[in-house]
């Protein structure tokens, strides 16, 4: 009898991390690429127009600031996640992603001052950004 029940719950627990976003696709469970205009301009093109681009993916952040390698997913919530993290500068760091629905997403590094808000889903690659629209 334990040895079916046993089974059954690695096998549950097999289905679960194969079908969770952030087992399959990164360390966020997010879908697609979010950032500011100058970010999903710089992600499309591989051009930069400036110094304030902001991008964020299921497993980086990165600014003209700041850059960050999402390491685990240490907890989250409807609305937040928190993140373990190796920044530079800065090394290891805990990483916190709000998600404001139509505002955007917003992201913070407990170490460093500031919040980076207003990230939107970047267009998909492809897309003319030259109009200056992202």
């Amino acid at each position: 009898m334990m040895g079916r029940m046993g089974a059954r719950i690695g096998a549950t627990i097999l289905f679960t991390a194969l079908a969770t976003p952030a087992f399959a696709q990164g360390v966020l469970p997010l879908t697609g690429i979010f950032g500011n205009e100058a970010g999903c301009h710089l992600y499309a093109t591989g051009t930069k127009l400036n110094d304030t681009y902001q991008l964020l993916t299921s497993d980086t952040f990165s600014s003209a600031a700041i850059g960050c390698d999402f390491g685990v997913l240490v907890s989250s919530n409807e609305a937040s996640f928190t993140i373990d993290a190796v920044c530079s500068p800065g090394g290891k760091s805990t990483v916190r992603v709000g998600d404001l629905g139509p505002d955007g997403l917003t992201f913070s590094v407990d170490d460093h001052p500031g919040i980076v808000s207003g990230l939107k889903a970047c267009p998909p690659t492809g897309v003319d950004l030259q109009g200056g629209h992202a």
